[in-house]
Parts: structure tokens; C-alpha cells; sequence
């Protein structure tokens, strides 16, 4: 039996423990999307069929905003389709775990998201359904999709999940600040001396309590490898069975990477009492910084008076790199109902739908035709993160040992900052750490 298989048995048992003691390991909650009659508008009535095709799906519980959101989509669906009956089982908790526990007990939803950090595990052990006759049979194309998001779930040749919305990450700036130190506002053709020159005249250090620095450089595994992929190198080899954070380009990477600090023009968040660079931002004392659309709506809400502006990362010595953070929607391989629940996966990833997340400001599209929509054209932040995705951009991905190879290169860069330790050593400790790991 193949090794995720034991992993689920063994999550079943822990599952059944924590029961037993009185944490539950099912969805709190199941909101059925359907019932015997849908009235839109309160003038017209659709009369659901005696009989209906079952379809549960499943995510992670998020903001009551954005459940709002999916939920009101599935409404709609349901008035298109009443011959579908969509049951939506939001969990909370552990979601992994929670969703392992279900496939392991062949309970497991027909339709469920699936994280780009882990969805190899269920692709390798045929837990998914690859999508492409489904997609085929409907007229539904990989072109129609953003490449790096189709790649991205894409196995052997098939693919095993669309992509329900992505970040990538941008360069947020502070205008004021720009403004204040003379200096032009970044382009998306900025490149790795841009940013060091840019870093040095924005740094001003005269008030001890409220230093501003350049550029923050937090010891973060979801922003540093943007720098060794525009150096050339990757975090992992192509079959992620070793690591390349010891390779010349990886290390000149992380040299780079933690200059800005060594040269006092840059800051981790910890030197200046914060646990994340975007409050740090916000507060006018990081210029500049690397993050995703999320700190966009962060701002809004925290720092309404800060301006801004974001564009793609600068580009290195071998040309750009991004990271895409994504989620896709998933349908189980052991699902009775395979056309109903693609019908439903079409429905929410088509372009309306899409168009309709995008417009609410929750999350970016994976259908390329909106790259050109009025929205994007309004809001040039987040047209930067989108367009983030066709500029060298990787997954957030680094194969089964994957959690290891976060913390470990998490731990290089701490050593680098805090400890002084020479950056080769560094990161040859960090690979040595993962192969073992990988062993």
C-alpha cells in the first residue's frame, strides 16, 4: 500500500482518539444550496426535479465574507442546474487532516479544495480525478487558463485540478517616501540594482523611534526564493528528490537577499518590534516590500492614508521570478457523480464566475481572458499581482519534504541575520538538513 495510504489510516486513528475525547473531526456545519423550490428575485420560481444529483463540496472555512461570496455562486448554479443539488461542508480546524481523515474513510467530498503545497500527494496516489476528458467533453480548454496555474497542477501530462483564484507576489512601495527622498516611483523594468540603489537613498535612520529602512527582508521561505529563481537556481531539482539551495546561484541568492540588513539600508520585522513586514509598511517605516494582493484589502482596512503603489518584482541577474500561491478546485477519483461535479467545478472557475470573485476583491482569477478586464485596468495593484504569474513564476511547491525545506531555509536565513553566520555555510546546512529529511 502506498505510503499516503498508511498516513491516512494513521490520521483515521488519531481522528477517532480526538472524537473520543470530545473534539470533532467533521464539519460543523452542512448548508445545502438547494431546496424544493428557488425563487429569484421573488418573481420567478424554479421547480427542482423529485430527483436530484447529490454533490458535496468542501473547503476551508474562510472569511464570513468570502464564504458569503462562494455560497452565493453556488446559488446561482443551483437556479442554472436544479437537477444538481450542491451540499457545501466548509471545515474548520485542521483542514488537511480533516480532508485525509474522509479519503482514508472513503467519506470524502466530491468536489474539495486542494492546496498547491500538497495536492502532489493526492495526484501520485490516484486520489484525484485527472480533469482532462471532463474539460474536453465540455468544450473547456488548458489555454483558457493562466499557464504557470495549469502547470502548476499538472501531473504526468494530466491535470488534476483548476485553479479557483492565486497571488503572486509584488512589490509594494510607499509613495511618500519616494516622494520625500527625490526619487522616481519603481517600474515593472526595475532590476536587483535598482532596488539596492532605490534602498540606500530611502533609508533614514536620524529618529530612533521610527527608523525607516529600504527594504525588509524578512528570514521568509514564501519570499526568498523569488531571489534564487531570478538568479537562476531553484530550491528543488525537477523530480524535488534533492535540493539546490547549496548551488552557487542559491547562495548568491541568499547573499543578496541579506546584504540589505548587513548594509543597514533593510530590516527584518523582529528589529523593529513586528512579526510581519506588512504592518511595517503600513506604518511608513519598510519603503519597500515584497508581498501578495493580500495586503492590499490589510491596508484598506489598517492604514487607509498610506500610498502606494505595487509593481513586479525587479528582476535579477537572470531575468524575473515570482511565486504563485494557489488553491485549486479538486474532484475526488472516487466520486459517483463525475459529470455533475465538473459541471460544478466548470461553473465557479468559468468566466463569469471568475469575473464576479475578481470584481468583489477577494481573490485574482485563473482565467487569462480577464487580464484585460475593466477591473484589472482600474486597479493597477492588483493587475501587478496577476500579472506577476506570467513573469517567471514557480509554485509555492517543493515536493513531499516540503514543510522541511520552509523550515530549513526559514532557519538559514535566521542564522544569516542573527547569528552572522558566513551565507555558503548557511545554506549548506539548510541542504544537508533537507536530504536527510528527503532520506
Amino acid at each position: 500500500m502506498k505510503s499516503l495510504f498508511k498516513l491516512m489510516s494513521v490520521l483515521l486513528a488519531v481522528t477517532m482518539l480526538l472524537a473520543a475525547c470530545g473534539t470533532p473531526a467533521t464539519p460543523e456545519k452542512v448548508v445545502e444550496t438547494v431546496k424544493e423550490t428557488v425563487t429569484v428575485k421573488e418573481t420567478q420560481i424554479v421547480e427542482v426535479p423529485a430527483q436530484q444529483t447529490v454533490v458535496r463540496l468542501s473547503g476551508w472555512a474562510s472569511s464570513p465574507s468570502e464564504t458569503a461570496l462562494l455560497q452565493s455562486l453556488l446559488y446561482q448554479f443551483s437556479v442554472e442546474n436544479p437537477d444538481i443539488l450542491v451540499k457545501y461542508e466548509p471545515i474548520t480546524g485542521d483542514y488537511k487532516q480533516a480532508l485525509l481523515t474522509s479519503i482514508a474513510s472513503g467519506t470524502e467530498p466530491d468536489i474539495y479544495y486542494v492546496d498547491i503545497f500538497w495536492w502532489l500527494e493526492l495526484a501520485t496516489n490516484d486520489v484525484l480525478l485527472p480533469l482532462d476528458d471532463l474539460m474536453s467533453a465540455s468544450g473547456v480548454k488548458r489555454e483558457d487558463f493562466i499557464p504557470s496555474l495549469v502547470d502548476a497542477f499538472t501531473y504526468n501530462g494530466k491535470l488534476y485540478g483548476i485553479a479557483k483564484d492565486f497571488n503572486t507576489l509584488g512589490m509594494f512601495y510607499n509613495k511618500e517616501l519616494f516622494d520625500k527622498a527625490g526619487l522616481d516611483y519603481p517600474t515593472d523594468d526595475w532590476t536587483w540594482d535598482d532596488l539596492k540603489a532605490a534602498a540606500a537613498k530611502l533609508t533614514d535612520l536620524s529618529d530612533p523611534n521610527k527608523p525607516v529602512y529600504g527594504f525588509c527582508t524578512p528570514p521568509d521561505p514564501g519570499r526568498f526564493p523569488v531571489f534564487v529563481f531570478q538568479n537562476g537556481g531553484t530550491v528543488m531539482t525537477p523530480d524535488f528528490q534533492d535540493t539546490t539551495l547549496d548551488s552557487e546561484a542559491a547562495i548568491g541568492a541568499a547573499e543578496f537577499y541579506t546584504s540589505f540588513r548587513a548594509e543597514k539600508i533593510g530590516a527584518i520585522p523582529s528589529d523593529l518590534g513586528e512579526g510581519w513586514q506588512g504592518t511595517l509598511f503600513g506604518k511608513g517605516q519598510c519603503a519597500m516590500v515584497y508581498e501578495g494582493g493580500w495586503l492590499i484589502p490589510y491596508l484598506r482596512d489598517q492604514f487607509p492614508g498610506t500610498k502606494y503603489g505595487v509593481v513586479m518584482p525587479p528582476a535579477g541577474p537572470a531575468g524575473e521570478g515570482n511565486l504563485i500561491f494557489t488553491v485549486a478546485w479538486g474532484i475526488s477519483a472516487n466520486t459517483k457523480n463525475p459529470e455533475a461535479a465538473w459541471k460544478v467545478v466548470n461553473f465557479l472557475t468559468s468566466e463569469a464566475s471568475q469575473k464576479t470573485v475578481l470584481e468583489s476583491g477577494f481573490a485574482l482569477p485563473s482565467r487569462k481572458s480577464l487580464q484585460n478586464s475593466d477591473f484589472l485596468k482600474n486597479n493597477p495593484n492588483s493587475a501587478a499581482i496577476f500579472n506577476g504569474s506570467f513573469n517567471g513564476a514557480q509554485p509555492f511547491f517543493w515536493g513531499a519534504v516540503g514543510s522541511d525545506v520552509n523550515d530549513q531555509m526559514g532557519k538559514a536565513l535566521e542564522r544569516i541575520f542573527k547569528e552572522n553566520q558566513p551565507v555558503a555555510d548557511a545554506m549548506k546546512q539548510a541542504a544537508e538538513a533537507i536530504r536527510k529529511a528527503i532520506k
